[in-house]
């Protein structure tokens, strides 16, 4: 096989603070290939993936491009020799108030001593958009993108520096499946242009439908490199989680009949919902079906009182109700785990303990002083209870994997109570291990008594944890299904606006 455009990293290690996240782990990306990287949060994947970008500098083993040796130290070593990494906080790398055109050719315009013609710079970002088969308004400020449009600035950027090699860290977390697909595309047209793409996710059947080869690592090491065809999906999961796969959801639940906690009728609000009407009773989970675009999240917020709607009629806990407002929502026992965790659900740069006693009210609160010690000992109690995987209480939550940071966004709810609480995509970002303990989490809440109302486009998922499911399509439901007697065929005809034959 012709050593051209081929990289290699051989008997790479890595520790921090005496933690090893990599030991020994070879390997090989090249041109015309899109190369699988995968593994439970934690796994080591982004760790390997850094330091051939260069952001860590104290690793041990080799690299080697086109069969010979080289020195990646630093971003800058990693460039210059052609390879680029787009992580998954797309914003990071992006300056918000400089236009399209200024941040694809960032790099250039910050060498010292360069003049450059501000009609060339557009001329040249438009081109780099042209090659990726893009079309966004390169005077148009970054911060008027949306994820998908910024993502692939971030794309073009790489493109002119004369990208060889390209690594995408969970590209598609941000993404709906519209915006997926297109990205697929465009990695497609990378791919047949000669560029190597190393493409790093959990979601196995995006791996499937994108890659064709496949490396699994498991805590810090090798398991599995190859053709990505020999293995099934399955396979590919129970290497990641180091076990045979078997039912990944709770054992179901007895069914018997329990008090009503929520009913709702003739719910409508301005943009898209109409005539939404649904029951949830105590210890029972309700799916909310739907592909992207249906109305998930807006049902999910107008029911908090997070955005504005009018109702017919409601009730909670057997008394007249309406949505009013998420204090008002809160202060009468619901919660809301909203899709966006990062940015409407939890304080990313702040501690565990300050997430975790952020809606308890006033009651660590005593003469308008706040009880620090009393915070932490419920945060300490909350993590051991989750079985949250952080340092301890004062370990910010960017340091946290997506389904730990999950655990927080929902252990925040159980200070005061919440009996109804509302997960609008829980799982998104969340790798299969992480999963798993997540549907154990929730299946013990219903067993407590909460009425869950669980929303998302993963029917795999409502059909295994659920005991009733109603399928929203253009802002309506269209079908309530008893979980235990569909499938994921059925909710998938019913959420595109089909009916069976």
């Amino acid at each position: 096989m012709s050593a051209l455009n081929r990289l290699e990293m051989r008997n790479i290690s890595i520790a921090f603070g005496g933690f090893a996240a990599l030991t020994h782990v070879d390997f090989v990306s090249e041109g015309h290939s899109v190369h699988a990287l995968t593994g439970a949060n934690g796994a080591g994947k982004s760790t390997l993936m850094a330091v051939l970008s260069g952001a860590h500098s104290h690793y041990s083993g080799e690299i080697l491009l086109d069969g010979e040796t080289v020195s990646i130290r630093s971003p800058r070593d990693a460039k210059q020799l052609g390879i680029h990494l787009v992580q998954q906080e797309v914003d990071v790398a992006l300056v918000p108030q400089l236009s399209v055109a200024e941040n694809i050719l960032l790099d250039q315009l910050a060498e010292p001593g360069q003049l450059y013609r501000w009609r060339e710079i557009r001329r040249q970002a438009r081109a780099l958009l042209a090659q990726l088969d893009v079309t966004i308004d390169v005077n148009r400020r970054v911060e008027r993108c949306s994820l998908a449009e910024k993502q692939q600035i971030l794309l073009a950027r790489a493109l002119s520096h004369h990208c060889r090699f390209l690594i995408l860290d969970e590209p598609t977390a941000p993404l709906d499946q519209h915006e997926s697909e297109r990205l697929f595309a465009v990695v497609r047209r990378l791919q047949a242009s000669g560029i190597g793409v190393v493409f790093i996710s959990h979601r196995i059947h995006e791996l499937k439908a994108i890659c064709d080869r496949l490396t699994v690592l498991r805590d810090g090491r090798l398991i599995e490199s190859g053709p990505m065809a020999a293995l099934s999906g399955e396979q590919v999961v129970e290497k990641m989680l180091g076990h045979q796969l078997n039912d990944i959801y709770p054992a179901p639940r007895e069914r018997q009949s329990q008090p009503l906690l929520l009913a709702v009728e003739g719910l409508h609000d301005e943009q898209r919902l109409q005539a939404i009407s649904l029951r949830l009773h105590k210890g029972e989970i309700l799916g909310i079906a739907g592909l992207a675009g249906a109305g998930k999240t807006e049902l999910c917020k107008a029911l908090f009182g997070a955005t504005k709607s009018r109702i017919t009629r409601g009730e909670l806990h057997g008394k007249a109700w309406k949505p009013q407002s998420p204090h008002d929502s809160v202060s009468q026992g619901m919660a809301l785990v909203p899709e966006e965790r990062r940015k409407e659900g939890i304080f990313i740069d702040e501690s565990v303990a300050m997430n975790l006693s952020i809606s308890a009210d006033s009651s660590f609160s005593r003469w308008s002083l706040f009880g620090h010690r009393q915070a932490w000992r419920w945060a300490e109690a909350i993590i051991q209870r989750l079985n949250v995987r952080t340092t301890g209480p004062a370990q910010h939550l960017r340091r946290l994997s997506g389904g730990n940071q999950q655990k927080v966004a929902i252990g925040k709810w159980l200070r005061n109570n919440a009996d109804v609480l509302i997960f609008d995509e829980p799982t998104k970002g969340v790798d299969i291990k992480a999963k798993t303990e997540l549907f154990t989490l929730i299946d013990r809440l219903a067993r407590e008594g909460k009425g869950i109302i669980y929303a998302s486009g993963e029917f795999s998922e409502l059909v295994g944890l659920c005991d009733r499911i109603c399928v929203l399509w253009d802002g309506r439901i269209v079908a309530e299904l008893d979980a235990q007697e569909t499938t994921e065929e059925t909710l998938l005809l019913y959420s595109t606006g089909g009916t069976p034959a």
